[in-house]
């Protein structure tokens, strides 16, 4: 499963313009989860990931994290990220760890 997290603050400027280039991905992705994490109101959230900056964007396959953009991402570098999890195969970390700890 292919995860895209948006971290924003509602005072932040550069936040709506990253929403703006956002804005019909979720449309053109319908098999990745898109979410969005205001720090302000969720800083647990912010802090198990390790946001301090808004926007940041995590891209995650399967769990794992394959992409971080900090600051605004043009649409095509993050269409190009969600593609990549994408093709992240399922199990990946596990069966490489099977095969370390043999």
């Amino acid at each position: 499963m292919t995860e895209v997290i948006l971290f924003t603050q509602e005072t932040c400027g550069a936040c709506a313009t990253q929403r703006e280039k956002n804005e019909g991905i979720e449309d053109a992705y319908p098999d990745v989860e898109f979410r969005e994490v205001d720090i302000q109101t969720d800083l647990e959230t912010a802090e198990e990931y390790g946001v301090r900056k808004t926007p940041t964007t995590l891209v995650y396959a399967n769990g794992e994290r394959t992409a971080e953009f900090i600051g605004i991402v043009d649409r095509d570098e993050l269409e190009a990220a969600i593609e990549s999890a994408g093709k992240q195969s399922p199990g990946l970390a596990n069966r490489l760890a099977s095969i370390i700890l043999g």
